[in-house]
């Protein structure tokens, strides 16, 4: 989602990390964000609207639900937040043997979640010339609501 550079990172940059594993062939797909130091409170404000878009997601995830319905709740979320004109354009996809696979959550999508679908729920906010969040969990969908497979920590601040 982007590149590289020979910037040096500084006080106050944010870090997004997006990386997965494959295992027996099928894919993981995780992402997390960071502030160096201590973040500002727009930082702060932006990271935690991306947090409750993802959790209002995450708290409808159930077989039968509409993937259209989880677009439009996390991104009702990023709009009350004053953060939603730069939301990114889709809330998540399937992984599995592929890394992106159906279906493609965003505002097209009219996929019904069945048990068994593996999901990213993965809202970001992206402003040009200051940065951006994406926070991404792998999810399963089950016969009781969902498991979220991805279990790594979520803290924002890096101590520098």
């Amino acid at each position: 989602h982007g590149s590289p550079s020979e910037r040096t990172l500084s006080k106050g940059d944010f870090i997004t990390l997006d990386f997965g594993a494959v295992v027996n062939g099928y894919r993981s797909d995780m992402t997390r964000s960071y502030v160096l130091g201590k973040a500002s409170k727009k930082q702060s404000a932006i990271y935690q609207s991306v947090s409750n878009a993802q959790q209002a997601a995450i708290n409808l995830l159930k077989a039968g639900v509409n993937c259209l319905d989880l677009q439009k709740i996390s991104q009702q979320v990023l709009d009350d937040s004053g953060f939603g004109e730069w939301a990114g354009q889709g809330l998540g996809h399937g992984v599995g043997l592929f890394l992106h696979e159906l279906p493609f959550i965003n505002k097209n999508c009219r996929h019904v979640l069945e048990v068994g679908n593996v999901i990213t729920i993965e809202p970001g906010i992206y402003i040009p010339n200051f940065g951006g969040v994406r926070i991404e969990d792998d999810i399963l969908i089950t016969q009781n609501g969902y498991e979220i497979l991805t279990h790594a920590p979520k803290p924002f601040e890096l101590e520098f």
